[in-house]
């Protein structure tokens, strides 16, 4: 009888365990290569994320993508701190702010100051649970364009623009020009031969 109350506590489920859909022990989620090489530069201040799942066939769950904070004092963008932060934390960086959730593996975005920052993102199975988290976090130097860069630019827009003003304009009136100059050609000879 002994054996048998130990065999049936060995097979019965654990009480409030959920079941496991596989993807726990083999999943893992990375950035692709070319952006972990080395950080991605932004001078306009937007940039696209991209990474990929692997060991997880058919997985059909989402993602999330948030900034990270380096360490416990530094604040966040909004002037907040991030407080209460374990060593762990500390070491691989305290998620701050979801900058992307959603199904598809890529991520945009744009609107930010000149600085740099770091990203993670984590797989998330069908019931919201986080799956796997990418181990090397992508880094990006958003390096808005110089005042001066920006106006030197701006400025030789500008002449392009009106090169191709008078160009337009220039062309319209030398079409005109030829066409009255051929019409009127082709009217005086009309004329002579009347008289």
């Amino acid at each position: 009888m002994g054996s048998g109350w130990i065999f049936l506590i060995q097979a019965s489920p654990v009480a409030g365990q959920e079941p496991s859909d596989g993807f726990e022990s083999a999943a893992s989620v990375a950035f692709q290569a070319d952006i972990l090489e080395k950080p991605i530069v932004s001078h306009e201040g937007y940039f696209q994320l991209n990474w990929e799942v692997t060991g997880a066939s058919g997985f059909d769950g989402s993602f999330r993508v948030s900034s990270v904070v380096d360490s416990i004092t530094e604040g966040s963008s909004d002037g907040q701190q991030s407080l209460g932060a374990s060593a762990e934390e500390a070491e691989n960086g305290i998620p701050e702010r979801v900058v992307y959730e959603g199904t598809l593996p890529s991520a945009f975005v744009s609107g930010l100051p000149d600085g740099t920052y770091r990203y993670r993102v984590e797989a998330l199975d069908a019931n919201g649970r986080v799956i796997a988290t990418s181990e090397v976090p992508a880094t990006v130097q958003v390096q808005h364009w110089a005042v001066w860069q920006a106006t030197l630019l701006l400025a030789i827009g500008a002449i392009v623009f009106l090169a191709v003003i008078v160009v337009i304009v220039r062309g319209t009136w030398m079409h005109r020009s030829t066409s009255m100059v051929a019409e009127t050609n082709d009217q005086a000879p009309a004329e002579g031969s009347e008289a």
